[in-house]
């Protein structure tokens, strides 16, 4: 690289990982126990990234927790589950879906639960999604916090260096290899002299730098205009750095334009909530697909709508609903809040009537609209004051990264292995068509996490570093799990100009 860079002592390590979400700081922890020494670069004064600000769904496969509540699982019915989810997104848009990462993954999830375990890491229940999960695997984080705390933790006594405040910038490449990171504070530098610092890698750099979902220019390369501007949930930093560095030196970025709509509300409010449309009426299972969600929604008279909730809820999830987009209104009875929100206001009362008939009823299932999601306590909607927050569609989970190797070495648009670069978390696009089950983003950045720190540590790669993309054209039926869905072509590749 031809930047001007400042090489100072202690600027050399094994291996540096950018970015401190889930799959980062597993990244590096697993590099350290491989006795690498290892530096995390992170944006943030707190490692845990959008995980730690999330409602932690996790999902595993053939896992303790199963074996425990005698749920029969397996990696295959995973995979047949992530494969089926990949094919209707395939329907909306051109995705490549990397069955044989995906099948890594499944297999190695359930040493990721234990992983976890024995961080200190506590789950709950399994919250069912019959639709998307044909079987009980997904559970959720009793804290979330503990993506910060005890990652943080973990990190100190593994002796890893965990710089805050870092930017990665760029990758410093060396005879065609990564060899380091170009970084500077991430507030920038301190007038046009101040130069990024070099951190050299001597085994490899791992990007986990998350999404792209805060840079509306990036994102705008890849949705129609009024998609790009429209809000994101996510920590500010999501702005697509990782992609941007990698694909500066060759890395293939697939699934890119694969940005889905959705209502930006955490699940973790949802399971106590109910959304009621200008009528006062409920109008679709509030927790059901995410894609069925915004569908319902854009049927709904002008497109508003809104979640219902006590104080209780809010008292519990403060931090999810002041970071929604709109501001949550409340008043002391339903009355007022039906006359708030210019909703008839015995409708409303209604409404909320018998949905709370329906939570004290004990059902495993909404008898309205199949709901099969209820909070942990099943609270209804009754302690004053009651509050309401609107229903905004956004962007939360985009898709896109780069076609990586079942040891996540990251591909160029030949195929070829870039070498001294891996990706994880939200910088890997092979399994992210399959997000929208639910409990997929975290556990597979944890995952996958797990197994680009072990091999850049030196540990044990996997049997094949290279995944093999089958070429599918349009309308031939869905692959058998093992091969690939979705079409890439090395001859009709382009590169896409970075957005700084």
């Amino acid at each position: 690289m031809t930047a001007p860079h400042d090489r100072t002592p202690n600027h050399r390590t094994d291996v540096v990982v950018v970015g401190g979400g889930p799959g980062g700081c597993s990244a590096a922890l697993e590099a350290a126990r491989h006795d690498a020494s290892v530096v995390l670069l992170e944006a943030l004064d707190t490692v845990g990234g959008n995980a730690a600000r999330s409602t932690g769904y996790m999902a595993f496969a053939d896992f303790d927790a199963q074996h425990a509540a005698g749920v029969a699982d397996s990696p295959e019915d995973y995979l047949a589950d992530m494969v089926a989810e990949a094919a209707l997104q395939q329907k909306r848009y051109g995705v490549i879906f990397d069955t044989a990462l995906a099948r890594v993954y499944a297999e190695e999830s359930a040493g990721a639960y234990r992983f976890l375990i024995d961080l200190g890491f506590r789950f709950g229940r399994f919250v069912p999604r019959p639709r998307q999960h044909t079987i009980d695997r997904m559970m959720d984080v009793v804290d979330v916090a503990s993506f910060g705390a005890l990652f943080a933790a973990a990190l100190a006594e593994a002796g890893v260096e965990v710089r805050h405040g870092a930017r990665a910038r760029c990758l410093h490449t060396d005879a065609g290899r990564v060899s380091g990171v170009l970084w500077e504070p991430s507030g920038g530098g301190a007038g046009d002299d101040a130069r990024p610092s070099l951190l050299e890698a001597g085994s490899g750099v791992i990007l986990a730098a998350g999404g792209y979902q805060a840079n509306h220019a990036l994102r705008s390369r890849y949705q129609p205009g009024h998609l790009a501007a429209t809000p994101y949930l996510g920590v500010a930093t999501d702005r697509g750095d990782g992609h941007l560095m990698g694909q500066a030196v060759g890395g293939d970025l697939i699934n890119m334009t694969m940005i889905p709509p959705l209502v930006m509300v955490a699940s973790a409010l949802v399971e106590d909530s109910i959304a009621v449309d200008s009528g006062g009426r409920r109008f679709h299972d509030e927790a059901g697909p995410y894609d069925e969600r915004v569908a319902a929604l854009e049927q709904v008279p002008g497109r508003r709508a809104h979640y219902v909730f006590d104080d209780r809820v809010y008292r519990l999830r403060r931090d999810v609903i002041e970071q929604m987009p709109e501001p949550a209104v409340s008043a002391p009875n339903l009355p007022e809040l039906g006359a708030l929100l210019g909703c008839p206001s015995d409708t409303l009362a209604a409404t909320v009537e018998e949905w709370n008939a329906t939570v004290a009823s004990g059902t495993a299932q909404d008898p309205a609209f199949g709901r099969v999601v209820f909070g942990k306590r099943r609270l209804p909607i009754t302690e004053p004051p009651l509050w309401a927050s609107p229903m905004v569609v956004g962007v939360n989970f985009p898709a896109g990264g780069f076609r990586v190797s079942v040891d996540c070495e990251v591909f160029d648009i030949f195929g070829e292995v870039i070498p001294g670069l891996f990706a994880v978390g939200d910088c890997v696009g092979g399994i992210a068509p399959a997000i929208g089950l639910g409990g997929v983003k975290i556990s597979s950045a944890v995952t996958l996490g797990r197994i680009a720190g072990r091999v850049a540590g030196g540990g044990e790669r996997s049997a094949s570093a290279a995944t093999t993309i089958t070429v599918q054209t349009p309308g031939q039926s869905t692959p058998a799990p093992g091969g690939s869905l979705g079409l890439v072509s090395a001859a009709s590749a382009q590169r896409i100009p970075i957005v700084g």
